[in-house]
């Protein structure tokens, strides 16, 4: 008994600060309470588990119709692999300006209660049938990313969005950009950013270069917003070419 009440303690440690910070007219907290009935209403359904629970409140900043997720601000069934467990059909959001998963339950008071989950303890997850996976690049630091392909030649993609804001009459307010991706191609234990057909052809051996933009031509494939079938298709051509060779 002393055990499990000490575990409980530790995972709620790390949001001691959170719980007690003061409140904010740019941003929007869940009280203490509110936490304690996330958990009651948790264990009731599932069991204690401290692997979710192992994370914080989730601030949101108030910015007007703008918000920092994935496609949406509507939380939606998802799953993740997070400390070597599987979590399925589990409601989640992915907030790609903070890179950071968070999830949703229900309180008993009925309000929608959400934390963080620690985000180096989570190995991948699935929203809107897509796989997104956490790595580290020199070139990018520690981010969530799309899984378009993996393998000898991986090909990833980086959501993002940034923050504006603007100050009037001492009140200040908060903007989203529309999300925007970047384009990695992983090769031989190297990343490369890949904004245009040409940097895309020049990774490869010139032996390839020319089936390789013929194809981009043909299939009319434009970095900026060819579609994730396109990418794919895109990856299994080359893949197949060099191959073949």
């Amino acid at each position: 008994m002393k055990k499990t009440v000490l575990l409980y303690l530790l995972s709620i440690l790390s949001l001691n600060f959170f719980l007690n910070r003061p409140l904010s007219a740019q941003h929007i907290y869940v009280s203490e309470k509110g936490f304690y009935e996330l958990k009651e209403n948790f264990d009731h359904l599932n069991g204690p588990d401290y692997n979710l629970l192992n994370g914080r409140q989730y601030d949101l900043l108030n910015s007007g119709k703008s918000h920092p997720f994935f496609n949406t601000d509507r939380y939606r069934p998802g799953s993740l692999l997070l400390n070597g467990e599987t979590y399925d059909s589990i409601t989640i959001n992915y907030d790609i300006f903070d890179q950071q998963l968070t999830l949703q339950y229900p309180g008993n008071s009925g309000q929608d209660l959400k934390v963080v989950l620690n985000r180096e303890m989570i190995d991948h997850f699935q929203i809107d049938g897509l796989t997104f996976r956490l790595m580290s690049f020199p070139e990018t630091g520690s981010s969530f990313f799309q899984v378009l392909s993996s393998g000898d030649m991986s090909c990833f993609l980086l959501w993002k969005k940034t923050l504006s804001s603007s100050t009037l009459s001492g009140n200040t307010s908060y903007k989203y950009s529309k999300q925007s991706r970047e384009v990695y191609l992983q090769r031989e234990d190297r990343l490369y950013v890949v904004r245009s057909r040409s940097s895309f052809t020049s990774i490869y051996d010139e032996a390839y270069r020319k089936e390789i933009k013929e194809f981009l031509r043909r299939e009319k494939i434009r970095f900026r917003n060819a579609s994730d079938e396109k990418l794919g298709e895109l990856m299994n051509f080359c893949i197949e070419l060099i191959n073949s060779g």
